[in-house]
């Protein structure tokens, strides 16, 4: 029965490697299956692991199966089991007679990392080819983008963190990126980098806070980020992050100079100005954008005045009376346009200059026993015949007034000692 089942296997064997007859998967299939029909035969294993870098040139030889077999048994002929879709047969040559592997073409390590296949010697021997395709440093950390844009508002509490995108790397392990530091514009070593390696083995990356940021000073930042693996020499890459320092209502409005003056007549058309204010803010936007106004609380209730809300231009709004009110102190405001605005104040001194417009005031009291104005014929030269006041609101009581005499056919005079109180005497 021995004899009987091993002759025909072989006989078989021989018919099968005719050529043209059927291919050699449906060779190795047959053949194995009619040596486990053979009940003197027993199956007998080998394992081979085989190694090569990625990138070596086509031709390059792998190892020799033979390697692989059990000691003492040789072969001359190998089967070789190739599945759909294993690379195989286009990314390795398999010399089947002298079980010599080959690359057939350049071998790429991020494309397919292990080969696996079975080869059956003529006698059913078994072994089982293991190839590993080792990393080497093939591959630069790359940014998902060469230039990005990030915006972080002034005033930033120090030790705040922003993710960024980190950077990918096609190779493995020490290959794979291993750092990150910033190149270059971290003018005031402003910010620092932290990472971290997830479970899925990208180290992520995150841009920190280093230094309070100060957008008047510094309104952005130009930061050239640089990713490294672990090779030697080591493989970079690089990306522009543009850092904008966002605004913030961190500065009240300041005027040019704390206290105003003008001087103006009294006489002054209404709708007419009478000066500007002019107030900064160092913020950007709203927050920067200067509004005017008169406390109305603090100065000026019967509303002489009005102030252009934008330019600062004070001008006249009611008509001023220098006998009623000389002088007109205001409070101006200035506050920004933000949500919760800056305010400060400045003082407006108005000064009304006086203009002729009243006419003076005479009053007489006659000097007689009841106050009438007669004298008596006997009457001597110097007797005081009546007192006479005058006052103008121009210029006060008194003051800067003429006083003369007409008529009388030159029988009264008028005299003063101090040119404020004049007397009416027979002359």
């Amino acid at each position: 029965m021995k004899t009987a089942s091993k002759g025909s296997g072989e006989a078989m064997m021989d018919r099968l490697q005719r050529p043209g007859v059927w291919n050699r998967k449906t060779l190795l299939l047959l053949y194995v299956g009619l040596d486990l029909l053979a009940v003197h035969s027993s199956a007998v294993w080998g394992m081979l692991e085989l190694k090569l870098d990625e990138e070596q040139p086509a031709g390059t030889i792998v190892g020799d199966i033979s390697t692989g077999l059990p000691p003492s048994v040789t072969a001359s002929l190998y089967f070789i089991s190739d599945h759909d879709g294993t690379g195989i047969g286009s990314d390795l040559h398999i010399d089947e007679t002298t079980g010599i592997i080959k690359t057939a073409k350049v071998l790429d390590r991020e494309v397919r990392d292990h080969y696996s296949f079975t080869a059956v010697t003529m006698t059913g021997v078994t072994v089982e080819v293991s190839v590993v395709v080792n990393d080497i440093n093939d591959h630069a950390p790359a940014f998902p983008k060469k230039r990005t844009t990030f915006k972080i508002p002034e005033q930033t509490a120090v030790g705040t963190k922003f993710p960024l995108d980190p950077a990918s790397d096609a190779d493995k392990d020490q290959l794979t990126t291993q750092g990150y530091l910033i190149k270059d514009g971290n003018v005031g070593q402003a910010f620092r980098l932290e990472t971290k390696r997830g479970t899925n083995k990208v180290l992520y990356l995150d841009l920190v806070v280093n230094a309070v940021l100060d957008r008047e000073k510094r309104p952005s930042y130009s930061l050239v980020l640089e990713a490294f693996d672990g090779g030697s020499p080591k493989k970079t890459g690089q990306m522009v992050l543009e850092v904008s320092v966002q605004d913030i209502n961190d500065h009240a409005p300041v005027f040019n100079q704390s206290r105003y003056h003008a001087i103006i007549s009294e006489n002054l058309p209404l709708g007419s100005n009478i000066l500007q204010v002019f107030a900064s803010d160092a913020d950007e936007g709203d927050n920067g954008l200067v509004l005017y106004e008169i406390n109305r609380r603090q100065s000026d209730p019967e509303r002489y005045f009005v102030i252009e809300p934008r330019s600062g231009v004070i001008t006249l709004n009611k008509p001023l009376d220098y006998e009623m009110k000389k002088v007109h102190e205001l409070v101006v405001q200035a506050r920004d346009n933000a949500s919760q605005p800056e305010v400060t104040n400045a003082f407006v001194t108005i000064h009304v200059r006086d203009y002729n417009d009243n006419q003076p005031t005479m009053t007489i009291i006659f000097l007689s026993e009841d106050g009438s104005p007669r004298i008596s014929e006997g009457a001597q030269p110097g007797q005081y015949v009546a007192r006479i006041s005058v006052t103008d609101p121009d210029y006060g009581e008194y003051s800067n007034v003429n006083v003369s005499l007409e008529g009388g056919d030159g029988k009264f005079a008028l005299t003063t000692k101090d040119s404020i109180i004049y007397l009416i005497c027979v002359d």
